[in-house]
């Protein structure tokens, strides 16, 4: 009997759009926004300079460009925009007329700055930012140092750099509070994530455990039955024959191997930390599956490697004589080198196509041949039934699915079909 394999997790609920997304999109905007400022400043900086505060043509757009690029240029590379920014001040206070409007920052020089320290403030930290707003004051109290080189009223001037200090304090708050906004909300699309993943856990957990006591409730309480059956018979029936004394002892044996595995899959399913650990079964134990075969009567042969068996094991199997189930080959022992998952793949290939050949095809014989070299070969071939009538329970099918799903796993190949003479064969390679 095959246990019903658990259905796949349902589709967890729509989640918000991964950190890279969000971040590619703010960083989209960032960029947008900046350049349109840029050309903004560029606009209307360069004739101002020019008409306005009687720049040369030329200095003028150069200013103008030095004060504009700052602002795209803080958004990946801060400190460079804040020495560019810095820079594009220094020299236009230096240039400008300070009789010909405001100074020591003309009013295009104000805006391009508070842009500045706005952006940075944003994009980075607010340490940036107040380094880009501590700059401005510098620039600012170089121009009251420089006041009685002019001849503007000192309150004029007192009241400029105040404005620029206010104003990129201003920017400063302002952009902290911004990040912090955007932070807070990242933050919160994370946990909103990371509650919809563990809410999906306890979904797939909860079906798990479903299905886990499913099993428990139905195979596992039937094979007991079987188990309890099979071993109390010779009591309750007695004048029993041996060799129908052989038969329940071997299928209270199958029952109670089966009811192990079944207990191991079950703490599997529930997510047992305390799960069975129970050697799972290897290449090693297939000439045990195959005599286990033998004894209800069924007609299997072995051949397989003695290299991946177990020394003294292999010796045994290479000493049998004609009736014994191994090939002799060249002396070693892969059996320490094969990895556990793939014997235990290579276990599960040949129970299930031996429980298959059982089934679709009873009275058949069966061939199981197992070798190695650069890969693990496995090959069960069966003739065609020896009597009418398949023993497949309804609903029976998912044997080959299984043996692919397992083999894919490991990166092997399976190839599986009928035989011109009625039979069937199942091919595996597994990789070492």
């Amino acid at each position: 009997m095959r246990a019903a394999e658990p259905s796949p997790p349902s589709s967890p609920p729509s989640s918000p759009p991964s950190p890279a997304r969000a971040s590619f999109s703010r960083s989209g905007w960032a960029w947008l926004l900046t350049f349109c400022a840029a050309v903004a400043l560029i606009a209307t900086g360069w004739p101002i300079l020019a008409a306005v505060h009687h720049v040369h043509v030329a200095i003028a757009m150069v200013l103008a460009i030095g004060q504009a690029a700052a602002v795209p240029l803080a958004v990946r590379r801060p400190i460079p925009a804040i020495l560019l920014g810095t820079a594009a001040a220094l020299g236009t206070m230096s240039a400008v007329d300070p009789d010909s409007g405001p100074w020591p920052w003309p009013v295009t020089t104000l805006i391009a700055y508070v842009l500045l320290v706005l952006v940075v403030s944003v994009r980075h930290s607010w340490r940036l930012g107040a380094a880009g707003w501590l700059a401005g004051a510098v620039v600012g109290g170089l121009g009251l140092a420089l006041i009685p080189d002019t001849e503007l009223p000192p309150g004029m001037v007192i009241s400029n750099v105040t404005t620029v200090v206010s104003l990129t304090g201003g920017a400063l708050a302002v952009g902290s509070g911004i990040r912090l906004l955007l932070s807070s909300r990242g933050q919160l699309d994370h946990e909103r994530q990371l509650t919809a993943e563990e809410e999906t856990k306890r979904r797939e957990l909860q079906q798990r455990n479903r299905i886990a006591q499913e099993l428990h409730d139905v195979v596992a309480h039937s094979m007991s039955v079987i188990s309890v059956q099979a071993t109390t018979a010779p009591y309750r029936l007695p004048g029993m024959d041996e060799p129908t004394r052989g038969e329940f002892d071997s299928i209270a044996d199958s029952s109670r191997r089966a009811l192990t595995e079944m207990r191991g899959l079950l703490a599997i399913l529930r997510g047992d930390d305390a799960a069975d650990t129970t050697p799972q079964p290897t290449i090693a134990d297939i000439p045990q599956l195959v005599a286990t075969t033998r004894s209800s009567g069924a007609r299997v042969e072995l051949e397989i490697d003695p290299e991946l068996l177990p020394l003294p094991l292999s010796a045994a199997t290479a000493d049998s004589g004609n009736g014994g189930p191994g090939v002799a080959s060249a002396a070693g022992d892969w059996s320490a080198v094969v990895p556990p998952a793939t014997g235990l793949t290579a276990y599960r290939v040949v129970q299930e196509a031996v429980s298959n050949a059982l089934r679709h095809a009873p009275g058949a014989a069966i061939r199981v041949q197992v070798s190695v070299g650069d890969q693990i070969g496995v090959r069960i071939a069966n003739g065609p039934a020896a009597r009418d009538g398949s023993l497949a329970a309804p609903g029976a099918g998912l044997g080959l699915k299984g043996i692919r799903e397992r083999v894919s796993a490991l990166g092997g190949t399976v190839k599986a079909g009928p035989t011109p003479e009625g039979g069937f064969t199942v091919k595996a390679r597994l990789p070492l």
